[in-house]
């Protein structure tokens, strides 16, 4: 009887174990200094290969790179999607996400600071083709924590009406919500939503936080309640809901 699944061969397995390790040591190089470290012959000097042998596995330093981003999102990603399929009210789900996201980015801040700190993790200028798709994910994860709490029908609108600085960038996340085929409303939580738990993760991370006596986790806690506050309460921050016929 044949088995419905073939088992990699010993040659696959030790190919993937080698590219395993070369991203282990591109990661090391990253967290020593950053992205525009990481080379391609230098890790094969610490595996002791030829330079020539270690493009077998990438073709060039960016391949190399854009697989440690998106291994590091899916990472993240991961994480998050655990969170948020625990039991549990919506207040809880999402708090057990944001909470999942402080806890991976402390546990692996070289991986963070890549692809939320260097603009090797933002799709533009590293195959945006792959690394999109993987940011996308906890992204996803989040706004869909956010869409439980929000109230049905909520939108997004600018705190100063005919301000023309929020008018543009109401019409920014009209397009983003268009272009993903998403609730506005809850776009533009998620928006704010990303910005201020990851800013407080970021001087977290740099120490800042500490050096003026702040306890970062009352902070993040603290954030998440107004977060919570806000999307069960449109109008609370931010953006205040419009009623645009959608």
């Amino acid at each position: 009887m044949t088995s419905a699944t073939t088992r990699p061969s010993r040659r696959e397995q030790r190919r993937e174990q080698t590219r395993e390790e070369i991203k282990t040591l591109a990661m090391e190089q990253v967290a020593a200094g950053g992205p525009d470290a990481v080379s391609l012959k230098g890790i094969a000097r610490t595996m002791a290969m030829s330079p020539a042998a270690i493009y077998r596995y990438f073709d060039n330093r960016e391949a190399l790179l854009a697989d440690v981003v998106v291994d590091a999102y899916d990472s993240l990603a991961d994480a998050l999607d655990a969170a948020g399929a625990r039991p549990g009210t919506p207040v809880e789900r999402f708090t057990a996400v944001a909470s999942a996201c402080r806890a991976w980015a402390l546990a692996q801040p070289n991986a963070y600071r890549l692809i939320f700190q260097t603009t090797s993790g933002s799709g533009q200028d590293l195959a945006p083709d792959r690394t999109i798709p993987a940011a996308s994910r906890s992204m996803g994860v989040l706004l869909d924590s956010l869409a439980a709490l929000a109230p049905a029908g909520t939108t997004a609108g600018s705190d100063a009406d005919g301000d023309p600085d929020g008018s543009r960038l109401l019409e920014q996340l009209r397009a983003w919500a268009e272009r993903d085929a998403m609730p506005l409303g809850v776009l533009a939580l998620g928006l704010t939503c990303w910005t201020r738990l990851h800013g407080v993760i970021s001087l977290e991370l740099g120490h800042h936080l500490a050096s003026v006596g702040i306890d970062p986790a009352l902070l993040y806690d603290a954030e998440v309640t107004t977060l919570i506050r806000q999307a069960q309460h449109p109008g609370t921050g931010e953006f205040r809901p419009v009623d645009d016929g959608t």
